[in-house]
C-alpha cells in the first residue's frame, strides 16, 4: 500500500523525505547567499511541506512535483523579498544623512522627491520597474492591469519626470 492509497506510515515517511529535500534545497540557497536568514530556510521548508500535505493525493510523479514546487516557492519568495528590499533601499536613500554623497545619490534624491508628487500608481510602477527590477508583465500582474496600460503609464511618467527636471 502506498501513501497515496491512505497508508499513514507511508505518508509520514514520504512527507519527512520531502521535508529533508526541501530543507537541503533551501539551505543550499542560503549557502549561495540567495537566502540570508536560516529562519527563511525553515519557513520555506515548512511551506513546501504544507503544500505537499495538501496536494499529495494528486501527485503522480513526486520528483517532478517536488522540483517544480521547490523552484516556484523559492522564486515567489525571492521576488517578494527583492521588492521589499528595494523599498528599504528607497527609504535608505531618501533618509541617508551622509554629507559625502555622490552626484548619483543627489540625482536620486531629486528624482525621489519628484516621484512623491505623482500618484501612488505611477510611483509604484516606476519603483517596481527600477528598484524592483520587474518586467512590465510582472508589474501588470502585481497591479492587476494590462501590460499595455502599465507600459503607457511608465513611459508617460518618465516623460513627465524629464519635463519637470528641465
Amino acid at each position: 500500500m502506498s501513501s497515496i492509497d491512505g497508508n499513514s506510515a507511508a505518508f509520514s515517511k514520504l512527507s519527512e523525505h520531502v521535508r529533508e529535500i526541501a530543507y537541503s534545497y533551501f539551505l543550499s540557497k542560503h549557502h549561495l547567499k540567495k537566502i540570508i536568514n536560516l529562519e527563511d530556510v525553515e519557513d520555506l521548508t515548512n511551506n513546501v511541506y504544507l503544500t505537499f500535505a495538501e496536494q499529495y493525493h494528486n501527485v503522480e510523479n513526486i520528483e517532478n512535483w517536488l522540483r517544480r514546487v521547490l523552484f516556484l516557492t523559492f522564486i515567489k519568495w525571492y521576488k517578494r523579498n527583492k521588492l521589499t528590499s528595494s523599498y528599504e533601499l528607497n527609504n535608505n536613500i531618501a533618509t541617508d544623512g551622509n554629507h559625502n554623497r555622490t552626484a548619483d545619490i543627489l540625482d536620486t534624491d531629486i528624482i525621489l522627491k519628484l516621484l512623491d508628487s505623482f500618484s501612488d500608481e505611477k510611483q509604484k510602477i516606476i519603483k517596481l520597474r527600477f528598484w524592483g527590477d520587474l518586467k512590465f508583465h510582472e508589474i501588470a500582474e502585481k497591479m492587476h492591469k494590462s501590460e499595455v496600460a502599465v507600459k503607457k503609464m511608465f513611459y508617460r511618467t518618465i516623460a513627465e519626470i524629464k519635463i519637470k527636471l528641465k
